[in-house]
């Protein structure tokens, strides 16, 4: 398989992508095997060894050690002083492997920082669901269990690269969980008695896919050898995202910046009328393209293009300096508008990136592409062209 291009039907396969969209995305678990194992090239052990090698990557946060389900303190595997902040110690490797030659599991996580193989997949992942992604790494050994039953709080394509794993799958599902329990030993049982009984034992060997949709109550445990699987998670914008474009909206209306009437001593008088104008107003809010387009731009910027330098060609700037020519952004039900001299200009969805424009006495082109790199191409084009014809940039060359 060339890995270097890659699509969604080389992930879902044997299944076609509108069946697995239709059938399974968000909906139920499915096994994914692989009959030439050709996916299972993705990652083998010489490759992990050389990551793991890359030492100023390694840090508590994306580096953990899991012994029989429990946690290995960071102090014990990473360099430096310990009383230094944690953030500024990286992972000793010698010690990292002493704890795996005691059948720790390594959980190694944001590799598609520095393996572009692996990027190129998250990259994929992202533009296809519209959600935040990486890939974990997961080393693991015959008979050790890093983790007991747990659920994800994002949906989870788990792709086996060398060895094999069991994977067990529980017939319960936390229905769009936002957090997860943890815990000790009472909250263990407690996630062992919600998750229901035994759904699917699942063989993975190389090659294999495993997809969970999020809430999904899982474990597993290596077989033979040694294991090494990467779990690309995907988490797409959640519902959530409507209270805050609504928290930003209506911290621009008065109404909602008012203190409310004092109900002490009369609950169902000024309060309660203050209360519903208000929720009439959120409800308001929430129908209008304002709103929508607030979410849409969310939804965009949850995904993360792959960027090439070119060097040691350098970057051409178009660049353009601000006019002395009055303009304001405005905030409608209807969505953002330019107000200019000549009239309004609805902006839509990229209002965001023309507002930014108009804090700056300067920008270039390159730099607001760079800066809302989720914003399409077009999109940029028709701001800057709306900005240069109403006069309120003009081209120029700045002197270095």
């Amino acid at each position: 398989m060339d890995f270097s291009r890659v699509a969604l039907p080389d992930l879902v396969a044997p299944l076609d992508v509108e069946t697995f969209r239709s059938h399974y995305w968000d909906r139920q678990p499915v096994h994914l095997p692989s009959s030439a194992g050709g996916r299972g090239g993705l990652l083998n052990w010489d490759r992990f060894s050389e990551l793991l090698g890359t030492g100023g990557h390694w840090t508590a946060a994306n580096l953990k050690l899991i012994l029989n389900s429990r946690p290995i303190l960071p102090d014990f595997y990473l360099d430096g002083d310990p009383a230094a902040p944690i953030d500024t110690r990286r992972a000793d490797p010698a010690r990292v492997d002493v704890f795996l030659g005691m059948g720790a599991s390594l959980v190694a996580d944001d590799v598609e920082r520095i393996a572009p193989e692996l990027r190129r997949w998250t990259t994929l992942l992202g533009t296809e669901f519209a959600a935040l992604t990486n890939a974990n790494v997961y080393c693991s050994f015959k008979g050790v269990q890093a983790f007991a039953t747990h659920y994800d709080l994002h949906d989870v394509f788990a792709l086996q690269c060398e060895g094999e794993k069991v994977w067990r799958i529980y017939r319960n599902r936390a229905e769009n969980p936002v957090s997860a329990p943890h815990g000790g030993e009472e909250v263990q049982r407690q996630i062992d008695a919600a998750r229901g009984d035994l759904m699917a034992e699942v063989r993975m060997r190389p090659g294999d896919v495993l997809y969970l949709p999020r809430g999904c109550y899982h474990d597993a445990l290596a077989q033979a050898g040694a294991s090494l699987h990467v779990s690309f998670a995907v988490a797409p914008l959640g519902a959530m995202a409507l209270l805050r474009a609504l928290e930003e909206a209506a911290l621009r209306e008065p109404a909602f910046r008012a203190y409310l009437a004092d109900a002490r001593s009369d609950a169902g008088g000024p309060l309660a009328a203050q209360l519903q104008a208000l929720a009439s107003r959120l409800g308001e809010l929430a129908a209008s393209p304002l709103i929508r387009d607030a979410v849409i731009d969310a939804q965009r910027a949850r995904t993360r293009s792959d960027y090439a330098f070119t060097l040691p060609e350098r970057l051409t700037l178009d660049s353009y300096a601000r006019t002395q020519r009055p303009a304001q952004i405005e905030w409608h039900d209807a969505g953002m508008v330019l107000r200019t001299q000549s009239g309004t200009h609805a902006l839509g969805t990229f209002g965001t990136v023309a507002d930014y424009a108009l804090t700056r006495p300067a920008f270039s082109a390159q730099e607001l592409r760079a800066r809302f790199a989720h914003v399409p191409a077009e999109e940029h084009a028709a701001l800057l062209a709306l900005l240069v014809r109403e006069r309120l940039f003009e081209r120029y060359t700045p002197q270095v």
